[in-house]
């Protein structure tokens, strides 16, 4: 990753995103999340001259090299990690050399932020373009139309319904859209050299 081991905060933040969608789809793949972030730490060791193939990782870390080659193409989907063909050794068998792409670790997860970004603001959207109430006793938040229908009493305990100021809301949600989109920037100049 770009500007990695300086200890820029920014980097670690990152990281850690990165790693937390790592995780996400991990699981969405039935693999086991902790072994997708130990696959990934790996691989931020990994010389990306050299690589490291499936069959290696499994004589080091005892992980069977079918489910190593599920995470590693996790990682290659995410266009974080690349391959080099090469031939094994002693059979002459083709081997895949695995090893992550600062690069292209960095756009994809330029390409997450920005997917957050377009959630975040489709969020606001809906927002500001409705009126809310919400059950004093239960918390339950209901748009206008739906509070209407219903005579203004909460589907859950019957107690009545009161207007709701979501206006703090739409301030948290405004002050994070406009961090991102600074962060989306900034990340834009990091990669692109603009």
């Amino acid at each position: 990753m770009s500007g990695e081991g300086n200890g820029n905060n920014e980097d670690d933040k990152s990281l850690e995103g990165l790693r937390q969608l790592i995780r996400m789809l991990a699981v969405k793949s039935g693999i086991d999340e902790a072994m997708a972030d130990d696959l990934f730490d790996l691989l931020l060791t990994v010389d990306p001259e050299k690589g490291i193939s499936d069959e290696e990782v499994e004589q080091m870390k005892g992980y069977k090299q079918a489910d190593v080659r599920k995470v590693f193409r996790i990682f290659y989907d995410l266009r974080i990690a690349s391959y080099r063909r090469g031939k094994h050794p002693d059979t002459g068998a083709t081997r895949y050399y695995w090893y992550l792409d600062s690069r292209d670790a960095d756009l994809a997860l330029l390409r997450r932020k920005k997917q957050v970004l377009e959630k975040l603001k489709m969020r606001l959207e809906y927002e500001r373009s409705n009126e809310f109430y919400v059950c004093p006793k239960d918390g339950t938040r209901y748009t206008f139309d739906y509070a209407y229908e219903y005579q203004f009493t909460c589907q859950k305990c019957g107690t009545m319904l009161v207007p709701e100021d979501n206006s703090s809301y739409i301030r948290v949600l405004e002050n994070r859209i406009s961090r991102l989109e600074e962060e989306i920037k900034r990340d834009e100049r990091q990669i692109f050299g603009h």
